[in-house]
């Protein structure tokens, strides 16, 4: 239930997400249901403009709005307030850039993190998630939240696995057995406040009044390992299954500057061209896939994606005149992963080494995948990953069509932001990925600059130093 407030407030900051070089989606909160009022301009120009959207209880007192019109490459300034009942909130405001028009050489600089707030490693007492100042002051164009963003199959208690203290949590773990998952507005309000506790943190509210944010899921915005269109979660036979993944994918849409697809409202994986040298593919490798547990093989149909992603992928990537094809994958490609993977399958796409067990990663999708990009001779591809909680940077250089040339591409692994912590495991060999960097016991996140002759990547610690050896220039393939 959704207290009244005595005050009406902006409870938590603004966002600013799915920024092209004409529109951008502006995203708000409010204390009680109100009009959010948008007051947008050019920087240096006089000419502001307004838009207006409602925040409703339905919507957990959210509202966003469509920019539109925008000029390409420009700074824009904007204001936030909400009115309700002669009443108007504290103004917030915010700034953000359009991308470059697609035939613009600008250089593109952006960050990626995930695993934020699990394990107990959630708001620390004092610094809070202070590691999201350290990617703001890098002033980068875009984040990519690659998922896990929330736990929700975590708790946030005052002691922390380091012995620091938490700002504590006022939510129970969806997997609690406690918790009734045929309790659908139980369900809902449990996702939310996991969502409200971590957008709560000051560090994160400076960092997306200023960075524009590109949103995906993975398996803790709803429960481990999971599948969105599975009748039961693998791991218990629980009542309540689908409520939970509905509820789930209702949250992260209430929460996030995401602008439902006219046809596809539930859809989550989508592109953005960022100038000549930058497109970004944001995958969803939950809403579509086959049960963990069935083993893959050729022409059995197993399945991450799901054929019509597969399928616009491939025409994407293919198609893609950028210089610089960055997609970013809620799961990793060659680190096999999976709780009790011998029971409940394999979680991503790698097989791992099954010792006798049925081989249950996605390897055949993944071939055809990278089989259409040797055949159509796609260059300057690169993967980045979170999830595994270790940061890690793989070249492949594989001919998968036999014609000769290679294939090359990189999978940049980075994270947690704040999770628990995992030493690197050896990738999976099918692809014959090469290991570059590998570290764990850190949190961390990637930050990348792409021009037109060379992508520089790096992965930054919380205090945002550069980790030794992780350093990365990949020239550009013509």
């Amino acid at each position: 239930m959704i207290p009244v407030a005595a005050v009406l407030l902006v409870t938590h900051g603004a966002a600013v997400g799915e920024v092209t070089d004409r529109s951008a989606v502006l995203w708000a909160r409010s204390s009680a249901p109100a009009e959010m009022v948008v007051v947008y301009t050019e920087e240096g120009d006089g000419a502001p403009a307004t838009v207006r959207a409602r925040s409703e209880a339905r919507r957990d007192l959210t509202a966003r709005v469509k920019l539109e019109n925008l000029t390409p490459a420009t700074l824009y300034r904007y204001r936030v307030h909400f009115e309700a009942g002669g009443e108007t909130s504290e103004t917030v405001e915010g700034t953000f850039r359009t991308a470059p028009s697609p035939e613009s050489p600008a250089t593109v600089r952006f960050v990626v993190g995930g695993d934020l707030g699990g394990h107990g490693f959630c708001r620390e007492e004092t610094a809070g998630y202070a590691f999201f100042d350290r990617m703001r002051e890098l002033r980068p164009d875009f984040f990519i939240a690659n998922g896990d963003m929330i736990y929700a199959d975590s708790d946030c208690p005052q002691a922390r696995p380091d012995g620091a203290r938490n700002v504590p949590g006022d939510f129970p773990r969806i997997d609690d057995p406690a918790v009734d998952w045929t309790d659908a507005a139980r369900v809902r309000e449990i996702y939310l406040a996991h969502w409200r506790y971590n957008r709560a943190d000051p560090s994160f509210q400076r960092f997306l009044l200023e960075v524009p944010m590109y949103s995906q899921w993975d398996d803790h915005e709803v429960l481990n390992d999971f599948g969105a269109n599975w009748p039961k979660w693998a791991a218990a036979e629980r009542e309540g299954y689908p409520v939970l993944v509905r509820a789930g994918r209702e949250a992260l849409f209430d929460v996030h500057p995401l602008w439902p697809e006219p046809e596809e409202p539930q859809r989550i994986y989508r592109s953005f061209k960022w100038g000549a040298n930058v497109e970004l593919f944001l995958l969803d490798a939950r809403s579509y896939r086959s049960p963990n547990t069935l083993e893959d093989s050729p022409g059995g149909g197993k399945t991450l994606l799901g054929r019509a992603q597969l399928d616009w992928l491939k025409k994407g990537l293919g198609s893609s005149n950028a210089t610089w094809k960055i997609v970013s994958s809620d799961v990793p490609l060659s680190i096999a992963t999976g709780t009790r993977a011998e029971v409940y399958g394999r979680d991503a796409f790698a097989d791992g080494d099954p010792a006798g067990a049925p081989r249950t990663g996605s390897e055949t999708e993944l071939r055809e995948l990278l089989s259409h990009l040797d055949r159509k001779n796609v260059r300057n591809v690169v993967f980045v990953v979170t999830d595994v909680h270790f940061a890690t940077s793989l070249r492949y250089e594989i001919d998968l069509d036999s014609e000769g040339d290679k294939l090359l591409f990189h999978e940049l692994v980075t994270g947690p932001l704040s999770a628990g912590l995992v030493e690197p495991r050896t990738p999976d060999a099918t692809f014959a990925p090469r290991v570059l960097y590998a570290e764990g016991g850190i949190f961390n996140f990637g930050f990348a600059s792409a021009e037109g002759s060379r992508l520089v990547y790096e992965v930054r610690d919380d205090r945002g130093r550069v980790r030794e050896g992780s350093r990365l220039t990949i020239p550009a393939e013509r």
